[in-house]
């Protein structure tokens, strides 16, 4: 079973001077895991691909065709599932 198997969303906050963090979260919102994204610049066009290619590294994908809103805190938030 992965670490992350009961990840159900992940969470990307700008940290500012265009740095950004990924956090894996599951369905109570708890962090199951942070990473610091290896990217700057703007969420688009520069981070969201780098962030899909991540995830895809940790086990898990994004859900639906336009998963990407984002959140109360202005942070970018998508549901996801573990892959197989």
């Amino acid at each position: 079973m992965s670490r992350f198997s009961t990840a159900r969303w992940a969470v990307v906050e700008e940290l500012g001077d265009g740095r950004w963090r990924l956090t894996l979260r599951d369905e109570a919102d708890d962090e199951l895991g942070a990473f610091r994204l290896g990217v700057e610049g703007p969420w688009d066009p520069d981070v969201e691909p780098h962030v899909d290619f991540v995830l895809a590294q940790l086990g898990v994908t994004l859900r639906g065709a336009r998963p990407w809103r984002v959140d109360e805190l202005g942070d970018q938030r998508a549901p996801v599932l573990p892959t197989a």
